[in-house]
């Protein structure tokens, strides 16, 4: 049968000879440079901390530069399709390093070097993102979205815009299926705060994110951190039968695994200080180290005893010598013992070889793990793959593409840039009507502000104290809207974000549309929360009864909410998190209240201009222009009883204006000038969320 063949050369992914070096902190760099003489000299010494205790593990590769740290060693391997391969070793052995550069989401830090070749060829920057799917081990979900809901909006910006929305429900469906979700499609994914699914169905809607599009190979970062060993089998066998019915090349560190999990890997592959002391089936691992003398006690999890014997826990020399013992034995072992049954090929091999394709082992090794229940969903299974491996085949030969699952060109973007907007606008939209406790609260601080400050200024009069109130109250406005509007976005903004880097490390959408969709959905949501509070605040004070007054009022105030908003945008695109971003915005709004033209009407030159650029100065000089042309007040030169000196005494709206010098502009001047604020604060955004925002790939 085809699933039974052996699987093509370069069907997956392989890398060789991978040697990652990082600098050392500053002190221990300076420090080793002066050991060593020069910080392009080869490093051959040894490291404090027994990083490099024997020198003959960098025999071949790239030397070890004086202030360096080597955490990858010339590491090997590879991953077949329909495979499911382990990658396990203690904190600091370099498992996630290795991840990350297979998936080249490694940072810029230290030097790479190395081979990595896909399907035989050398990863293509262009497509990668959409051929490999990354789980992080932390889920960032948004989570007022039901699992069900979550997939769906995947698949709509996931899979290409030639695929029908019908065939894309079914693949919605079908991962659901695939991995157990149907009980949990419409709860809520949840968070802290409230609650959601458990903490293995939220990993599998993560892994589901992923699955949900045609991604050839799978990586995961710790994918049952945290789980419960129930959990973590379930997420594990899960993974085997996707893998083996999608065909998918599947690839995992993981901490602390059950032997049940240890045993249903194809392969594992053992790290420790960088480098691989074994790479084969877990069957024969127990075979290989009882060869060294390291028999497993009675009751000890095989796969912890493995990792633990290569750490030198004890902090010895007898420790050391037995980490040593263990890379050099799998170094110049020649592996032979792998090969008694055919199962595998070794990096040893130089990676020319292909592995026994992995269909029928991996639903014979889940048989030994999973519940009996399970039985006949893997007999499906063994059909469905075969059947998958057939069918590829014969539609190979006629130059077809369409599969069971629709292969599509991972070149480009998915969709196009208005289905992007309008997708990502319907997500935000309820995402932000969802967000109950931001909500109730925005609108719980208007209700009260309007009735502490509506009764405050009551009805204001035409005395000379009530000409004070209404230069107050019109000041005390836009510095409450910006408070109000900047704290209700920044509460979201962060795990948005958070999810906008993850997708676009996918490559599904472009900034713009991510961007513009927010900009859409937040102008309507604040204005109309707000809406009611001028509305009625402006008659219960008793402003300039006019209807034209009252509309330039609400037009002002909204010119107002939409720099505001543009602020917000740019401290949540600058901010990677909601404290930072709580630190940023009151230094914003304390400034330009300060320089708003009301405390300090006079700035010294050296600050004039924090009071050209705070949008208070101009909203402010407009609504006082508004209320106090034309009007007239009590005047009986005596300051009507307030205390004030008869210079003081405003019988016209014009006087207040030219003493507080708030008649420097027209209104039509001053909605100019709010205008172009809101547009530099929003652009402003944008460029700071496409360079905090850009994913960052790092190829060898």
């Amino acid at each position: 049968m085809a699933a039974e063949s052996r699987q093509p050369a370069g069907s997956g992914l392989y890398w060789q000879d991978i040697v990652y070096d990082i600098p050392l902190p500053k002190k221990q760099r300076k420090q080793s440079i002066a050991e060593n003489g020069s910080s392009n000299s080869p490093n051959t010494s040894l490291e404090k901390g027994g990083e490099l205790q024997d020198p003959s593990r960098t025999q071949g590769l790239r030397p070890i530069k004086a202030g360096d740290r080597r955490i990858l060693n010339g590491v090997s391997g590879k991953v077949e399709r329909g495979e499911m391969v382990g990658l396990l070793g203690a904190s600091g052995a370099g498992k996630t390093t290795l991840l990350n550069i297979l998936s080249a989401r490694l940072d810029s830090t230290g030097e790479l070097s190395g081979q990595v070749l896909f399907q035989g060829s050398q990863r293509d920057p262009e497509s990668w993102k959409r051929t490999v799917g990354f789980v992080e081990q932390d889920d960032v979900l948004i989570p007022c979205f039901t699992v069900h809901e979550t997939l769906d909006y995947s698949a709509r910006l996931r899979l290409d815009s030639s695929i029908s929305n019908e065939e894309k429900r079914q693949r919605v469906e079908d991962t659901l299926d695939m991995l157990r979700l149907e009980k949990c499609r419409d709860t809520r994914i949840g968070n802290g705060a409230t609650r959601g699914v458990s903490g293995g169905e939220r990993k599998r809607t993560s892994i589901g994110v992923e699955l949900v599009s045609d991604v050839s190979l799978l990586l995961l970062d710790e994918p049952t951190s945290g789980l419960d060993s129930f959990a973590a089998t379930n997420v594990v066998s899960n993974l085997k039968l996707v893998a083996t019915k999608r065909n998918l090349a599947c690839l995992m560190t993981i901490h602390q695994p059950s032997w049940n999990i240890f045993c249903m890997y194809d392969r594992v592959m053992l790290l420790t200080r960088g480098s691989i002391f074994y790479e084969g089936p877990p069957k024969k691992a127990l075979e290989w180290f009882e060869s060294l003398g390291h028999r497993v006690p009675e009751g000890v999890n095989p796969a912890d005893y493995f990792i633990t014997i290569a750490e030198n826990l004890e902090k010895s020399d007898e420790g050391e010598r037995r980490i040593d013992n263990l890379l050099r034995a799998w170094r110049e072992n020649d592996k032979s013992f792998l090969h008694q049954d055919n199962e595998v090929s070794t990096p040893s091999e130089k990676i020319q070889t292909s592995s026994s394709s992995s269909s029928s082992s991996s639903a014979s090794q889940v048989d030994r793990v999973l519940p009996g229940d399970e039985e006949e969903k893997l007999a499906t299974l063994r059909d469905r793959s075969k059947g998958f491996a057939e069918k590829k085949e014969v539609e190979s030969l006629n130059g077809g593409e369409r599969q069971v699952w629709k292969s599509q060109d991972h070149k480009g973007w998915p969709t196009s840039w208005l289905a992007e907007l309008r997708i990502l606008t319907e997500r935000n939209a309820k995402q932000t009507m969802r967000d109950l406790t931001t909500l109730i609260g925005s609108i719980g601080q208007s209700v009260i502000l309007l009735i502490i400050i509506g009764f405050a200024f009551f009805r204001l009069g035409s005395s000379q104290s009530d000409v004070l109130a209404r230069i107050g109250v019109l000041f005390f406005l836009p510095i409450n809207a910006s408070f109000a509007v900047l704290f209700p976005i920044l509460t979201q903004f962060p795990l948005q974000r958070q999810v906008m880097i993850r997708e676009r490390s996918s490559g599904l959408y472009r900034t713009s549309s991510f961007y513009l969709s927010k900009v859409i959905v937040e102008i309507p949501n604040t204005i109309l929360q707000r809406s009611f509070f001028y509305i009625i605040i402006y008659w219960m004070i008793g402003l300039k009864g006019t209807a034209s007054s009252f509309f330039i009022f609400m037009g002002l105030n909204y010119l107002q909410l939409l720099t505001s908003i543009g602020l917000a945008l740019a401290i949540g695109a600058a901010s990677p998190t909601i404290e930072l971003a709580n630190i940023i915005a009151p230094l914003f709004n304390v400034i330009f209240l300060l320089f708003g033209g009301n405390l300090l009407p006079s700035p010294p030159p050296w600050f004039i201009w924090l009071h050209w650029i705070s949008p208070i100065t101009y909203v402010y000089s407009a609504l006082s222009v508004n209320e106090f042309v034309g009007s007239t007040f009590d005047c009986n030169g005596s300051g009507s009883g307030s205390g004030s000196s008869a210079s003081q005494c405003y019988s016209t709206g014009e006087q207040v204006l030219e003493q507080y010098k708030l008649q420097r502009f027209t209104i039509g001047e001053n909605c100019g000038f709010l205008v172009a604020i809101a547009f530099v604060f929003t652009l402003t955004g944008y460029f700071l969320l496409r360079y905090t925002g850009h994913p960052r790939f790092r190829y060898i």
